[in-house]
């Protein structure tokens, strides 16, 4: 029996071609919610856009956010945080003050940028998205590094960092966090939060990001507009986002 479903926000949830939750999708999970279903969100997003794209429509049960980094219950308190280890975030750090390339810095509370590109700022607002506020590093724990980066870019940022891994959610977008994080670590979290089973849990996701917890979870739903990874990742393929997909899919398995 389904008792928690988890649901990546970009190109699953939200749709960036209408710019909001599409209508099937918000009456499905009221319903849902009515029946006592837990409902999760599971994004890479830090928690100042979650708050932004999605406000108050849905009373979600809790939050992975930034990629499982930090797990918060559904009053939004931090049940869980994983921050990146010291000796990374120097290497990090070195690479952000020389101002190669933008590169944004999330902490618990901020979410920040070393300076401002136009090909970051251009692919941000078709994410719906606001740019981060250019600021310098004050020594705050990083969680996630998130930048827009060529071949050559990525792998000199990765090469000096030894506890580390990173994912692509978008062309040239990658999300750099601890190598023992993950969306799926998170979601473990909260469900020893909830005294939760992995065989009650269903995930939607449509990214590469998304594939571990489209994997873990006991149903695993990619989006018709999913990349090849998450399709791969997938126990069923819904359609698009914009096609009703998250309703189809909870129709599909009779859980609305």
């Amino acid at each position: 029996m389904i008792k928690a479903i988890f649901f990546d926000i970009d190109g699953t949830l939200y749709s960036h071609k209408n710019r909001q939750i599409p209508e099937s999708a918000l009456r499905a999970l009221e319903q849902l919610h009515k029946e006592g279903t837990l409902l999760f969100i599971s994004t890479g997003r830090h928690m100042i856009m979650v708050e932004y794209l999605l406000g108050n429509q849905i009373p979600f049960d809790g939050y992975v956010s930034l990629t499982g980094q930090i797990c918060l219950n559904r009053e939004k308190e931090i049940i869980y945080k994983n921050p990146i280890c010291k000796a990374d975030t120097e290497k990090i750090i070195e690479f952000f003050n020389m101002k190669k390339v933008p590169l944004t810095l999330m902490e618990e509370n901020r979410r920040y940028i070393n300076f401002s590109g136009n090909k970051a700022g251009n692919v941000l607002k078709t994410l719906s998205s606001f740019s981060p506020p250019v600021e310098a590093y004050e020594g705050g724990a990083l969680y996630q590094v998130s930048g827009f980066l060529r071949e050559e870019e990525t792998k000199e940022l990765l090469a000096p960092l030894t506890s580390c891994k990173h994912t692509m959610w978008n062309d040239g977008a990658i999300d750099i966090i601890p190598a023992n994080g993950g969306k799926m670590t998170g979601i473990q979290k909260l469900l020893e939060y909830y005294h939760l089973s992995a065989d009650s849990t269903m995930a939607f996701g449509d990214g590469n990001n998304d594939a571990d917890m489209l994997e873990f979870a006991h149903i695993g739903v990619a989006m018709g507009n999913a990349s090849p990874k998450a399709k791969a990742a997938a126990d069923y393929i819904t359609t698009d986002i914009d096609a009703d997909g998250i309703a189809n899919a909870l129709r599909h398995f009779h859980l609305i």
